[in-house]
């Protein structure tokens, strides 16, 4: 699957917070990006991999995701405190895709998931995928009710919630949720930041 350019970085004016960026991981993220998994409250940890897993694991995980996957990152200045991520490979059909959300546990509950999913769909759209699966802990309610606000019908399936996003039905829905992050501007960023072939 070759993805196609998601028009990165987003610029946006977070309520009573300075700018934030969003932009797409690359390789050379991994350090951050293992570093804000660790940053993650135990709690939140746990529900992020449904239980705890070693240092060895969650690097050679994150490192196949930046490898196979479209990461997309959100910063304030230089920090990473939010990752949302969209995997299509490895036998997942044609049209799906499946999704994993990180936010640093302080920023929780500030709207950071609505502008997480909202880029996710963006980048689902544009790589033809009309479908995102969410699945969570059945302890991680928060990730749950951000899923039903996008539309996702979550039930249980062996031991986990899990539902299913429409990509259009959920940007429609995103256009509604991101108003209060104004202003939003989209600045290009350099072909190798958003193409990727997996």
């Amino acid at each position: 699957m070759v993805f196609k350019a998601l028009q990165l970085p987003w610029h946006v004016a977070a309520p009573g917070e300075d700018e934030l960026t969003i932009r797409r991981l690359e390789q050379s993220d991994a350090d951050t990006f293992i570093k804000h998994l660790h940053e993650l409250n135990f709690d939140d940890f746990r529900d992020r991999f449904n239980g705890v897993v070693s240092d060895h694991w969650l690097d050679a995980y994150v490192r196949r995701s930046l490898e196979e996957a479209t990461a997309l990152g959100v910063y304030e200045g230089s920090h990473l405190i939010a990752v949302a991520e969209l995997h299509c490979e490895g036998g997942t059909p044609d049209g799906l895709g499946e999704s994993a959300f990180s936010v640093v546990s302080d920023w929780r509950r500030k709207g950071i998931g609505t502008l997480l999913i909202t880029a996710l769909l963006e980048a689902a759209k544009e790589n033809g995928v009309h479908t995102v699966i969410v699945e969570t802990g059945p302890h991680n309610m928060p990730m749950r009710q951000l899923a039903r606000k996008f539309g996702a019908n979550m039930h249980y399936e062996d031991c986990m919630s899990v539902g299913q996003i429409d990509v259009l039905e959920g940007l429609r829905t995103a256009e509604n949720s991101i108003a209060r992050f104004v202003p939003v501007r989209f600045k290009p960023a350099e072909d190798h930041h958003l193409k990727m072939t997996a």
